[in-house]
């Protein structure tokens, strides 16, 4: 084993902060190249020395009590200085509470929980609080799961064979759950937390759930990925999008053929304001998808070739041995396809480009029209269909380990065809960019990296890095990686540009959550939270300020920068109520501004039962949205 000491806060200074010890019991399998290029090369780091616990990450997985864990406070344990020219709030939702009464769901299936950090001058306001949708307010009444969900395996419903035979498979009822768990976004004046097809509505000063329908924003059905764009007169659009897959009707090609299912894909765009002022319907053949990318000019999706395993369909899904979700498999018989709908104009013609490469791609970076017509695509590709993100969420360094890849594909708009260009091996996910270079030329991407090889197998995603590359090139000019610590593990990564004009793209700071799994002071099962702010400029430099939230956050899924600060200290009215319900109250259950304003019910002796409890980390747990997947799951065929 070698202990190296780092005493400066040079590229090494990028694993902690300065005069910290790091260990790396795996040095002794690099070679001295490998070793010269950690030390020597400023800006590039593509491999990394250390390959920590794989079931240490795991236990970021925890679930919460409910509503009796809803806090908000100051943020007061700050090392470093939170920039004062910041201004804004970090939105994070994800999946919190994944058990009642002894019912244990996959986590993608738990129930949402928006985490804010707003800040402003200096300061940070932190506030977590469950999305209130229809079915988690039912369960709170009757304190037990009602409905299944579409990734877990167990169903709650009495008679469940039954149930899952004539009322899903043959009734083509499959309505599931909603638990507003996968993204959070803040435009046009409207907060909006968002799961599979179905937003929900937010109160932007206290995060209170006020409901579906209630804005323009809430009142569509989309999935939690969207963009935002600039137009050609400077205005700003979010962009929006649904998959709904029907296996029942076949879908008509041009040569008179028929492809098993038509899959009809609808793009919002919204305005500054939050209303909707473009709404484009596509069909084509079924297919799953699950973000998007916008240019000037197009609406691309990438198509991963999967089917129907209608084997076990009909037997381990009747006989809750297999979840919905689990119901579509890998199709090696056909090729990943890019499906291009055009975005302006008259013409509806829906145009492919099969992929040189086989691969499946989830989150996608950044896309753009270069100057030959061409559409830069780049994107994290995987080399198999994984519903659970199982390479992720619960590796075991055999099967299971990230191994995804950084990817730029050029799709040739004469002849409809894309090639594929390896960026980088390091594996990767959660990409982002500076938002004001959506579908235009950019140079620079952060994404969520593994950490580690040995033998072939990589690390877990604990990483942050800055990937840079022009325009015009397929291979990165610089690679900076950070590592937070030995047993911290870096969320989805956010930018933030500097007010200001004629600013460099980086020019910004990017903020993300980070998971500590070995924290002292920890209420909960030694587990706490960190916000850390990353100058992008110096990025390999670490953080300029790293904050200590007061509860510990669960890894969630996807969320968003918001440059307006929401979600602050209480105002007014909000004090007035928790006055009321303080008066209200026995002192026997929390204080919660919740739905419909009733003081929560859970109970203190949950909160402690689940204190210590992990859960989640060994049943199918997912770190990434997959809500697009959610989508057609939730759609296919024969259900309908």
């Amino acid at each position: 084993m070698c202990v190296l000491i780092v005493r400066s806060r040079s590229i090494i200074g990028a694993f902690v902060a300065a005069e910290k010890r790091i260990v790396f019991p795996y040095l002794s399998l690099c070679d001295k190249r490998k070793i010269s290029s950690f030390f020597f090369k400023k800006k590039k780091l593509t491999d990394s020395f250390t390959l920590y616990s794989m079931k240490t990450d795991q236990t970021g997985y925890a679930s919460v009590p409910g509503l009796a864990y809803e806090n908000q406070g100051w943020v007061t344990e700050v090392e470093g200085e939170i920039p004062n020219e910041m201004e804004g709030t970090l939105l994070r939702n994800g999946p919190a509470m994944y058990e009642r009464e002894g019912f244990i769901k996959s986590y993608l299936d738990g129930d949402g929980m928006v985490t804010s950090v707003a800040v402003k001058d200096g300061k940070a306001y932190f506030r977590n609080k469950f999305v209130v949708t229809e079915d988690f307010d039912e369960e709170e009444r009757t304190g037990k799961y009602i409905k299944s969900s579409i990734f877990t395996a167990e169903d709650p419903r009495p008679f469940a064979f039954g149930q899952r035979l004539f009322k899903d498979l043959l009734g083509g009822d499959i309505s599931k759950k909603q638990n507003g768990a996968y993204n959070v976004i803040n435009w046009g004046g409207s907060l909006c937390a968002v799961d599979y097809k179905k937003p929900y509505a937010l109160n932007p000063d206290t995060l209170e759930t006020i409901g579906h329908g209630n804005c323009p924003l809430s009142s569509t059905t989309h999935t939690s990925h969207y963009r935002t764009v600039t137009e050609p007169d400077g205005s700003r659009r979010l962009v929006a999008f649904i998959n709904e897959v029907n296996w029942r009707v076949n879908h008509k090609n041009e040569d008179g053929s028929e492809h098993l299912g038509t899959t009809n894909a609808v793009f919002y765009e919204f305005d500054e304001d939050g209303k909707e002022v473009a709404r484009r319907s596509y069909p084509y053949p079924s297919s799953y998808v699950h973000d998007l990318i916008v240019t000037e000019n197009y609406y691309v999706l990438f198509d991963c070739p999967i089917k129907i395993d209608f084997k076990k369909t009909f037997t381990d899904y009747l006989t809750q041995n297999a979840c919905l979700s689990e119901l579509i498999c890998e199709d090696t018989e056909r090729q990943p396809l890019f499906r291009i709908f055009p975005r302006r104009g008259t013409d509806m013609t829906v145009r492919t480009a099969p992929a040189d490469y086989w691969c499946y791609a989830y989150h996608h970076v950044n896309g753009f029209e270069n100057d030959d017509g061409d559409i830069v695509f780049d994107t994290c590709t995987w080399d198999k269909f994984t519903l659970y993100f199982t390479d992720i969420t619960n590796p075991n360094g055999k099967d299971n380990f990230p191994r995804m890849k950084l990817s730029r594909f050029i799709i040739d708009m004469k002849k409809y065809e894309a090639k594929h260009y390896l960026l980088s091996d390091v594996p990767c996910e959660l990409p982002i960019t500076s938002w004001d270079y959506t579908g235009e030329k950019y140079e620079h991407m952060y994404l969520s990296t593994s950490v580690g090889r040995k033998d072939g197998v990589n690390g877990p995603m604990q990483a942050l890095t800055k990937c840079s590359l022009k325009t015009d090139e397929t291979k990165l000019y610089t690679e900076e990686q950070w590592i937070p610590g030995e047993h911290k593990f870096a969320m989805e990564p956010f930018f933030v540009p500097r007010s200001g004009k004629d600013l460099d793209e980086d020019d910004g700071w990017v903020v993300a959550l980070v998971h500590d799994a070995r924290y002292e002071d920890s209420d909960f099962g030694g587990r706490g939270t960190e916000m850390v702010i990353i100058d992008a400029k110096k990025f390999s430099e670490g953080p300029v300020a790293r904050l200590r939230l007061p509860k510990y956050v669960p890894y969630g899924v996807h969320g968003s920068w918001s440059p307006e600060y929401i979600a602050g200290p209480p105002k007014a009215d909000e004090l007035a109520r928790l006055e009321e319900l303080r008066k209200n109250s026995d002192g026997k259950v929390p204080i919660s501004l919740g739905h419909k304003d009733i003081i929560q019910t859970t109970s203190k002796k949950e909160v402690e039962e689940l204190d210590l409890r992990k859960v989640g980390a060994g049943i199918g747990g997912a770190l990434l949205g997959i809500t697009a997947l959610s989508e057609m799951v939730g759609q296919m065929g024969f259900f309908q």
